[in-house]
């Protein structure tokens, strides 16, 4: 049974995310994605394109988020985190032992996601737009209904952290509901949720403890998280 559902959810997580070879016998359609002639990020270019929500382009239930160091995937409501290579660029994710390695292509506009251990190839990659949400079936920022299957209307909402200010102590790792995710970048006034270098989290409505560290500094405390609203949390010294 443990090897089954193993097997499952890493069947979900490479189908869901990329194209893997063999599809076809599966049943499933594959998409053509053409080339946006960007040439590939590199480890020379600005990543801040990179950071923030990205959705499938012919999938509204498949999400992938990048703060810091950090990737998280959203297939159907159930997110898996993992780790982002700026440099490469790639994402890896450990699933009962197994290492499961997708590469990554940037554009100004958009993301490929590639055969896992393989080099990036534009006709089995699968396409990924900017989007304002994640982990919802708004997708592609329209900001629609939050659905999600919780049933009775209740959607989720989200929480997230910031910081006004670089506060002298490097990247701030956020631990909320067994989730870490980073805070990158600061911002003068109050932003959005979902903004990039933020430490973002979509939730059942609720209170949740949180905690916080970089390396200077150490936070903790609780959240409160309503339906379809956005939380924020300050962290300040």
């Amino acid at each position: 049974m443990k090897i089954l559902k193993r097997t499952m959810q890493l069947l979900l997580l490479l189908i869901s995310l990329a194209v893997v070879p063999g599809c076809d016998a599966l049943g499933l359609e594959d998409t053509d994605t053409e080339d946006d002639g960007s040439g590939g990020t590199g480890g020379g270019g600005s990543t801040s394109g990179m950071y923030g929500n990205w959705v499938r382009e012919n999938a509204s239930g498949t999400f992938v988020k990048f703060s810091g160091s950090t990737a998280v995937t959203c297939v159907n409501g159930t997110q898996t985190t993992g780790t982002f290579n700026a440099s490469e660029p790639s994402m890896t994710f450990v699933i009962q032992g197994n290492t499961i390695k997708f590469p990554l292509k940037f554009s100004s506009t958009s993301l490929l996601v590639g055969v896992p251990d393989q080099a990036i190839n534009t006709h089995n990659a699968q396409r990924y737009l900017k989007s304002n949400n994640f982990c919802s079936s708004g997708g592609g920022g329209t900001g629609g209904g939050t659905g999600g299957g919780t049933g009775g209307g209740s959607g989720k909402g989200n929480a997230m952290f910031w910081t006004k200010s670089d506060i002298g102590c490097g990247v701030i790792t956020v631990k909320l509901n067994n989730i870490s995710q980073s805070i990158s970048s600061y911002y003068s006034s109050t932003p959005n949720c979902g903004a990039n270098g933020s430490a973002n989290y979509s939730l059942n409505p609720g209170t949740y403890s949180f905690t916080a560290s970089c390396s200077k500094y150490n936070w903790n405390g609780t959240i409160n998280v309503t339906a379809n609203q956005c939380s924020r949390m300050e962290l300040t010294k």
